[in-house]
């Protein structure tokens, strides 16, 4: 079933009151799925704002990639750095291990408990880092990653779509 989604006015997770205090206030299960939704959209607005703008084919790309692909296509493109890359797809992986198990799953299960705590941006942003827990570690990279990407989107210049293109010959 598909639901539509109305996205538009969507700029930031910690900027939007109701999902970020879903992140903050409900369960670990909850603020994984929410916050990883939040970022695909995040991610899906930077390449709109990045690629040939009124284009059917970027329109697609952007919006009918998987998350995996759209965290490796801003990374190609050179829209991410590889920390952020590297934390959305720990992002990603702890999505999917909600996802996937019905049961015995928060931030203390051990597969999610290390992806947490192999999040690189928390680390940079609080030098105090091994004193926080697990929750507040996560909280922390899910708030310096959106205002990055949420910054990023805001200042990218689009691809020119009418480029002049050099022939180059090659003598033999």
């Amino acid at each position: 079933m598909k639901i539509e989604n109305d996205t538009s006015r969507f700029t930031s997770l910690t900027e939007n009151g109701p999902l970020w205090n879903e992140v903050l206030n409900t369960s670990d299960r909850n603020a994984a799925l929410v916050a990883s939704a939040a970022f695909d959209v995040l991610l899906e607005r930077l390449l709109l704002a990045f690629l040939v703008q009124d284009s059917a084919i970027s329109k697609g790309i952007a919006k009918k990639s998987s998350f995996a692909n759209k965290i490796n296509l801003c990374f190609s493109l050179g829209l991410i750095s590889e920390e952020e890359m590297h934390d959305l797809n720990l992002l990603r992986d702890i999505r999917n291990a909600f996802a996937h198990n019905l049961f015995d799953c928060d931030f203390e299960n051990p597969k999610v408990k290390i992806a947490i705590s192999n999040l690189q941006l928390p680390k940079k942003a609080n030098a105090d880092h091994k004193s926080i827990d697990l929750r507040a570690c996560f909280n922390i990279g899910m708030v310096v990653l959106d205002a990055s990407i949420k910054n990023r989107a805001q200042t990218v210049a689009p691809v020119n779509r009418h480029l002049d293109i050099a022939v180059v010959t090659q003598k033999a």
